[in-house]
């Protein structure tokens, strides 16, 4: 291992910066806990006290352009073409009321540390003729598309880690190498949403441990912009990455993947989940009008589990099957969003291809055959039983 040599100068400068450093932090730190300090002690009021508010709202209509949306995945290459997944879109998704599909491609990095992006080894990640095949068949079917690539860890152990992680430090040679292979990545599939006409296309999911590089993020969106035509966004992860983003101006929507809290019980009521979520679209109202931008829920979902409002993120979750907090969390999200005129669209995670996903012994994110399917039904408009 090859020694470290520091000059007089640079180790004088280093011992200056390294307390002004520390002292960033700790501030930072410090602006930080006070809003969660004040939304720790507003969910223990909600949760304690339950203040009256009103539900069971009737669904009004939604603008004629809200997209009311369903994230759509795969978890084998080869599925997206099937019959079972033309099955699935026809009888599923369609009836559902949903007037669009976000079709969910899963690339690889081996870790947080890794720069190269597969999109052609591993077999959960799909063909572009599937792709292709999936678009037409939505297209068919009176669907429009938003095309959300991701990248997946391969070494992903639960939900407190993922993509999220990806860094490099002050390792410039590695950031440049990961962006180079980040935009080849990326623009290969906003060429083929270009081909298919896909409606919107995602710029990237989830991927805080990046979006602070604005010049190297503004770099992608124009080579974006020069394979495809229609409207971009970006789905940032739930509390801060929002805030962390400054160029959310190149884009025509925010985007937010919207695992937010809605309360700290794991037996809430509808009222005390809606009150949960003032705060929240309080803080997304302020960041659409910041950047005089839409708002997209580009993702948001509920696994079939008690205690889901609290974590609704974590997909690793313990605990009893317990159908109706999804469907509740479905009814208090509608409620407490509708109306908002800044609120452009919303996505729920997830169905996968299989006709026979879901049902009571089902934990999963799915809503199908469970009693979040007949809420989603009655604010989407679908086919009622």
């Amino acid at each position: 291992m090859g020694e470290s040599h520091v000059s007089d100068n640079e180790s004088s400068v280093n011992n200056t910066q390294r307390p002004i450093s520390r002292a960033c932090r700790r501030i930072g730190c410090l602006v930080l806990a006070i809003p969660l300090c004040l939304c720790g002690t507003f969910f223990a009021f909600v949760s304690v006290f339950s203040p009256p508010i009103e539900t069971g709202v009737s669904p009004q209509p939604f603008p004629q352009n809200f997209k009311k949306g369903i994230s759509y995945e795969s978890w084998w290459d080869g599925e997206f073409s099937s019959a079972e997944s033309d099955q699935t879109l026809a009888e599923i998704v369609v009836p559902s009321g949903a007037n669009w599909l976000a079709i969910i491609v899963k690339c690889f990095q081996a870790t947080n540390r890794s720069t190269d992006i597969d999109c052609a080894t591993n077999p959960i990640s799909p063909k572009d003729d599937e792709l292709r095949h999936a678009i037409a068949e939505a297209h068919e079917l009176g669907l429009k598309v938003m095309l959300k690539p991701h990248i997946d860890l391969l070494d992903l152990e639960n939900s407190s880690s993922g993509r999220f992680t990806i860094g490099f430090g002050s390792d410039e040679a590695a950031w440049a190498a990961w962006f180079d292979s980040y935009t080849e990545f990326i623009t290969h599939y906003a060429a083929l949403a270009q081909e298919m006409g896909v409606e919107y296309f995602v710029i990237g999911t989830e991927l805080g441990g990046t979006t602070y590089r604005t010049s190297d993020w503004r770099n992608i969106i124009r080579e974006i912009r020069g394979v495809y035509g229609g409207p971009l966004t970006y789905a940032a992860l739930t509390y801060f990455e929002p805030l962390q983003i400054t160029w959310w101006d190149e884009l025509d929507a925010i985007g937010i993947d919207a695992y937010f809290a809605a309360s700290l019980s794991k037996n809430p009521t509808i009222a005390q989940m809606k009150l949960g979520w003032l705060p929240t679209t309080t803080y997304l109202g302020w960041l659409a009008g910041r950047w005089n931008k839409p708002l997209i829920l580009t993702e948001v979902g509920y696994m079939s589990v008690d205690g889901t409002n609290i974590l609704p993120g974590d997909w690793s979750l313990q605990g009893e099957i317990d159908g109706q907090e999804q469907a509740d969390a479905y009814q208090a999200l509608f409620e407490a969003f509708q109306g908002k005129s800044w609120w452009d669209g919303v996505f729920w995670w997830s169905l996968s291809i299989h006709a026979d996903q879901g049902g009571p012994e089902d934990r999963g994110y799915s809503f199908h055959d469970k009693p979040a399917e007949d809420v989603l039904k009655e604010w989407f408009g679908g086919e009622q039983w």
